[in-house]
């Protein structure tokens, strides 16, 4: 055979091996309805490239122009997906990875990385400086290292110790309720049969034995109770932190005052009925929560719920109008304005059904300039725009405005149509899951 046969013959096989491939492309199109579509464009020293079939798998890549004395990968950015089973979004500062989101996610960001699993599981750590982490299987095990305490670990209620739960800077527990006693801004509690006996260790003799009787000495307050919650009382001495020196005294469910140098209060049927006046706020409830009435220096507030709500809130600065907003029917509909003396924000929606978010920047001849937007009519159609990006789709069945996991995992699924732009650049359109693709200027 010839070397010109022989290449016409790698010819033909090469263009049969690419027939069968493109066939078999076509029937996979016929059959599931989808497209595979590779793009790659050079913009700027930025180079972008974009596969997709349809919405189980997707690849996204954009590499920018490569810093003095950096490598490649200091600007490499890609995103991958097989859903719903998995996807990666990945750039030099942040990864995130999905299984079947949300049953299991992680994020690392620099030197933290935290997770979670099947909302029973979760865990983080912080590399470097800290060296710290920490497992927890909720509502039982928990272990992890802490840079200041060091090892910790627990098996809920047999024994445990954890530097840092829930408001407690450090709590430790054994055969819980039987015993425990944990710190709070360096003050060590103790309690046996939590919540009937309990004390302090900080010289004031603070020590509870509930529902009788209690004793407790917290910053420049004393606190009382007897036949708890019957009869409570307290009394302050001067702190510039709080309302001051005084007294307060509460008879539940009948009555209660609290007069302090800033601060009167007087409640009827507590928490019904109550009236409140220090030198920022006089607030009116009658009765809570249906008529709540507020006026002060940061706010104006009428509230009759769950009808109607009118804020007005004010500038600290200057003490002009800041914030305006109206809701009816609770949070059913809600017209919210945010002014400063550059920029306004504002914000409708008659919740789920339509969505208008826009942000505007104030020239100093007054006139606005809309330099971000949000709309959504659900559950048909979304769209935004920012700094150039602009995006639309339909359908848009989640609710929310910002809901990554869906949007990475499960949202090409109910995406009939897209369209999305870059700053100065071609408007890319899809239709039926990028069964048709195309661009505009």
């Amino acid at each position: 055979m010839t070397r010109s046969t022989h290449e016409k013959a790698v010819h033909s096989a090469r263009m049969a091996i690419l027939a069968v491939v493109l066939c078999l492309l076509g029937v996979a199109q016929i059959v599931c309805g989808q497209s595979l579509e590779v793009q790659q464009v050079t913009e700027g020293g930025e180079v972008r490239s974009h596969w997709h079939g349809g919405p189980f798998f997707e690849y996204r890549r954009a590499v920018g122009p490569t810093p003095a004395g950096g490598t490649a990968e200091e600007r490499l950015r890609t995103f991958w997906a097989f859903r719903p089973f998995y996807s990666q979004l990945r750039s030099p500062e942040v990864t995130t990875r999905d299984i079947v989101w949300p049953l299991v996610t992680s994020h690392r960001n620099q030197d933290h990385l935290w997770w979670r699993a099947f909302f029973l599981a979760y865990g983080d750590a912080r590399d470097g400086v800290d060296d710290s982490w920490s497992f927890n299987l909720l509502p039982l095990i928990f272990c992890g290292a802490d840079r200041r305490e060091g090892d910790y670990w627990g098996i809920f209620p047999i024994y445990g110790s954890h530097p840092h739960f829930l408001l407690m800077d450090h709590w430790r527990f054994g055969l819980w309720p039987l015993w425990m006693d944990y710190d709070v801004k360096a003050i060590h509690h103790g309690a046996v049969l939590w919540p009937f006996l309990t004390w302090k260790e900080n010289g004031t003799g603070t020590i509870g034995l509930w529902p009788i009787f209690s004793h407790a000495r917290l910053r420049e307050s004393d606190h009382w109770y007897a036949l708890w919650p019957l009869a409570t009382w307290a009394r302050y001495d001067e702190d510039r932190d709080t309302a001051g020196a005084g007294h307060s005294w509460m008879l539940w469910p009948l009555y209660g005052t609290v007069f302090r140098a800033r601060e009167e209060q007087h409640l009827v049927l507590p928490p019904f009925f109550s009236y409140t006046h220090t030198p920022h706020v006089t607030r009116w409830r009658l009765p809570w929560p249906f008529v709540d009435v507020e006026h002060g220096t940061k706010r104006d507030r009428i509230s009759v719920w769950p009808f109607y709500e009118q804020v007005e809130g004010f500038s600290f600065a200057k003490q002009v109008p800041e914030e305006r907003t109206y809701r009816i029917l609770w949070k059913l509909v809600e017209d919210t304005e945010l002014e400063t003396e550059t920029t306004l924000e504002t914000r409708f929606s008659f919740f789920p059904f339509w969505t208008s978010e826009c942000r505007y920047v104030k020239s100093a001849n007054g006139t606005r300039h809309e330099v971000a937007s949000y709309r959504r009519i659900w559950p048909f159609w979304s769209s935004s725009a920012q700094n150039g990006y602009s995006k639309s789709r339909a359908l848009e069945l989640i609710p929310i405005r910002h809901a990554e996991g869906f949007d990475r995992n499960w949202a090409p699924f109910w995406t009939f149509w897209s369209s999305s732009s870059e700053p100065n650049g071609p408007v890319r359109h899809s239709v039926l899951w990028n069964l048709i693709t195309w661009t505009s200027e």
